[in-house]
């Protein structure tokens, strides 16, 4: 998404490449400690299941302009209209923040969260982060009201948790 947006932010674009390749780290960890410990099985699911996820993306990603073309031109309102957008369905520019609401929801769903199990580095990261992207969202093109509807959100519920861990800790 860092990448494609404009203009461009190569620094985020960095991060994320970074935060995929420890990801695939951490699954490879994952996948040797299983085999060490003669749970064939599981690795075999684990494979299995990251096969069948990047096929189902792969088919997304080719069938992708296909459909898009389909539903603009079937004429049908306000979904063809969504579907036509910049910042639509079919762009990443929607898809990006509409995984980013997985991190707000959880952080919503665990409002009453005891504070002792509140990391204070974490959600002060997450809430400079929704701060900041926040802004973000609105300057660049196109301008991704999803991505900052998200990012708001983030804001205001890790700052919740932060200010409760606050309390908690240093008043």
């Amino acid at each position: 998404w860092a990448f494609v947006v404009k203009p461009q932010n190569l620094l985020l674009a960095g991060c994320h490449v970074t935060n995929v390749a420890a990801q695939g780290n951490q699954l490879r960890r994952a996948v040797e400690y299983k085999k060490e410990n003669g749970k064939d099985e599981e690795v075999n699911d684990i494979l299995v299941k990251a096969g069948a996820t990047a096929a189902a993306g792969t088919a997304c990603l080719l069938a992708g302009p296909m459909v898009q073309s389909a539903v603009v031109g079937a004429n049908l309102g306000v979904v063809s209209t969504v579907a036509a957008a910049e910042a639509g369905p079919f762009t990443v520019h929607f898809w990006a923040p509409m995984s980013k609401w997985m991190i707000s929801g959880a952080s919503f769903m665990d409002l009453n969260r005891p504070t002792e199990k509140i990391s204070l580095a974490q959600y002060t990261a997450l809430t400079f982060t929704g701060f900041f992207f926040s802004r973000y969202a609105l300057l660049v093109a196109p301008i991704n009201y999803t991505l900052c509807s998200v990012n708001v959100a983030l804001f205001g519920s890790s700052a919740w948790h932060l200010g409760r861990k606050i309390k908690a800790d240093y008043m």
